[in-house]
């Protein structure tokens, strides 16, 4: 039978909840009701982890249907395609077990290809994945690829482009990654059958292949399994084989990215010529090279590809993200342009089109919203609207982001983001100093971003700072602050701490520190550094000594990992130790508290184990808060809302409108959640 469901009033998912009984010692009558002490946020805190009901919204190529993904209470997502005369759901693809949908591809005008991931029972995050295939009635609805089981079982895989009505590439990724960088393996599948037929293997490692129009691999871009910081490019030479050109990334890459859609010219990506990304175009017969664009301080972050993989943009992030177009006769850049002028300061994802060019999936999101769809008609420049992923947000109630750039005390210009509580003036509030983790590599954006949401909603502003070292910025300033760790990195985020105090919009009395991964590192060196800038300390499945970083974890597993530690952390013992919190926490003077997930092998639990017991040896003020079931971070829902209440209620009682001294919040537990490890040691004041 038939069900009848609607794009234009999606229905909202709850969040599932592990059933157990608190470990609070307060008797069941007397419990106060899970995050009641939060009921007067502008957002209320619950709503901030609400899943997106749709996600993943494709138009059939014959514009006839829709397929989604619709988010369960479970929380995992199942496959959906959608009659758009009637908004009747024709079939829906829900997978057995804690299976879910991850990506959505129409692969003709009756099948649709769903990628899938499993969600494991013992740990936190997801698990290997496949890929099912269901025609538009529901009829040959089956998993069509789940791994070769070629190269020891459990390889990963990722629909990699289309070859014809029935047939798609698959890239498949050899099991063992964690000791070494496989080869790749592009496979032909059959979209019906899931039969497939092996048609390339990569010459470099983690090689990822260019087609030109033929469907022929004419580039292969990679890196070495003894480097974390080199590019291989294999191209074809005169004789037919591939030859190799090596690139060390922290002097400038030259390296391929597509072909243009006259198949004369490439596009590459270069950081010889300057230490920021440029883009060229390349005449492949004559070698002349035409710099399309280059930002002067920042990279492009992410090249913007047609359907045919030629590249009409790219998407630079200064401030706010702007779209620079380098193909402006490309379809998709002119269709852009024009959204853009509808959507001003919003950033517009083309989804996909119609075979015909005429209608277009768009979502559009800015940093209060986590987005909405619409279906664009090029004809006659109509936009309707699919779905809201978050229809329960009132955006005037929403944070906003702020960029703001200021000079380190060395010149250098640093950028970085600002989230202020709404219904406050922006003067003397506390605030929250939130550095990235990576450190090198990642970077902050403006946008949408739950974290920063959910401390500003509590009354804090929050600073995202781009510290040297961070990734984006060009080589130079990426590159140039390997083994910087915890000194003119640490002094970039402690200048930006007093910028804000300078500019009045923070209270120096009351500031505190956060971060996960690297941040965890930064914001104890900062309790470190600087004792009396910071009044409280939070460290998330933090580093807090170089030297164990080196003996544990994951990272050390490939020499790779070895050499990147060598030059990012410190080449010896010593330096290691002088850049390492542990082994100074008699200088800490402020409340910490520790959160980690027993089952971390990046930040290994030996880091947590060894600042929990330095602290407790000074008889410090120290809260901690386990995730047994959790790794790298808390991925299910009901532990990550019970770490952002504990990490609220700490910040209330140390920045906020509590005392220290106070007795932790008693509601942080989700309702029949089993609650989290959380103990408290109430320590001796210091400082």
């Amino acid at each position: 039978m038939k069900t009848k469901k609607t794009l234009l009033a999606p229905m909202l998912a709850v969040v599932a909840l592990v059933s157990g009984l608190s470990l609070g010692v307060v008797a069941e009558a007397e419990k106060a009701k899970p995050f009641s002490h939060m009921a007067d946020y502008p957002v209320p805190y619950e709503d901030l982890f609400r899943p997106s009901p749709y996600t993943n919204i494709r138009i059939s190529p014959d514009g006839k249907h829709f397929a989604a993904g619709k988010v369960r209470d479970d929380g995992l997502v199942d496959g959906l395609i959608i009659e758009r005369k009637t908004m009747d759901v024709k079939s829906i693809l829900q997978l057995k077990g804690a299976v879910g949908v991850s990506g959505i591809r129409w692969a003709n005008d009756e099948r649709v290809l769903f990628s899938f991931s499993s969600k494991s029972a013992t740990s936190e995050g997801a698990g290997s994945g496949g890929i099912a295939g269901m025609n538009i009635d529901g009829s040959r609805k089956d998993i069509i690829w789940q791994g070769t089981h070629d190269y020891g079982g459990g390889e990963g895989g990722s629909l990699a482009g289309r070859i014809d009505d029935e047939h798609y590439r698959v890239m498949v990724f050899p099991s063992g990654t964690s000791t070494k960088f496989p080869h790749l393996y592009v496979y032909k599948m059959n979209i019906y059958t899931g039969k497939t037929t092996r048609i390339a293997r990569s010459p470099i490692r983690m090689g990822r292949p260019i087609f030109n129009k033929e469907k022929q691999i004419t580039h292969w871009v990679g890196g070495l399994p003894s480097s974390f910081k080199h590019t291989v490019v294999a191209s074809k030479g005169s004789n037919g084989d591939w030859e190799e050109q090596i690139f060390d990334q922290s002097k400038g890459v030259f390296q391929p990215m597509g072909w243009t859609r006259d198949q004369k010219h490439m596009l590459f990506m270069d950081t010889v010529e300057a230490s920021t990304k440029g883009l060229y175009r390349v005449n492949m017969e004559s070698g002349e090279k035409e710099l399309l664009y280059r930002h002067p301080k920042v990279d492009f972050d992410a090249p913007l590809f047609d359907e045919d993989g030629h590249i009409w943009g790219a998407v630079i992030n200064y401030d706010y993200p702007e779209v620079v177009y380098v193909d402006d006769e490309n379809h998709f850049a002119q269709t852009h342009k024009r959204l853009q002028g509808t959507f001003p300061n919003h950033y517009i994802q083309i989804v996909n089109r119609t075979r015909d060019g005429n209608e277009w999936v768009v979502h559009v999101r800015d940093d209060r919203h986590p987005g909405k769809y619409y279906l664009y008609n090029q004809f006659d420049g109509a936009l309707k609207f699919l779905a809201n992923q978050g229809e329960w947000i009132d955006r005037t109630s929403v944070p906003a982001t702020h960029p703001f750039r200021f000079n380190a005390r060395d010149g250098m210009e640093i950028n970085g983001y600002l989230t202020l509580p709404v219904n406050k003036q922006a003067k003397d509030l506390p605030l929250i100093v939130l550095p990235h983790g990576g450190p090198h590599g990642p970077r902050d954006y403006w946008g949408y971003n739950k974290e920063r949401i959910i401390f500003a909603n509590a009354g804090y502003a929050v600073m995202h700072v781009n510290y040297r070292g961070s990734g984006g910025y060009g080589r130079d300033f990426m590159y140039d602050w390997y083994g910087h760790w915890g000194l003119e990195m640490q002094d970039d985020l402690t200048d930006a701490t007093y910028w804000a105090i300078n500019a009045g919009i923070a209270d120096e009395d009351r500031i505190c520190m956060y971060g996960a991964s690297y941040g965890g590192y930064a914001t104890l060196m900062g309790l470190v550094k600087e004792p009396d800038l910071y009044k409280c300390g939070i460290g998330y499945v933090g580093v807090y000594d170089l030297n164990t970083m080196m003996k544990s974890g994951d990272v050390g597993l490939r020499k790779a990992g070895i050499d990147y530690m060598k030059e990012a952390l410190g080449a010896t013992e010593e330096k290691r130790r002088a850049q390492s919190s542990t082994p100074h926490v008699d200088r800490i003077k402020s409340p910490v508290f520790l959160v980690q997930g027993k089952r971390d092998v990046r930040a290994h639990w030996d880091h947590y184990t060894g600042m929990r017991d330095a602290l407790r040896n000074q008889d410090h003020r120290l809260e901690t808060l386990v995730a047994p079931r959790a790794a790298h971070g808390a991925r299910e829902d009901d532990s990550r809302m019970e770490i952002y209440c504990r990490m609220i209620d700490f910040m209330d009682r140390h920045i906020g409108d509590r005392k220290p001294m106070d007795a932790p919040e008693e509601s942080c537990v989700p309702e029949d959640a089993l609650g989290l490890e959380y103990e408290y040691f109430k320590g001796v004041p210091r400082g």
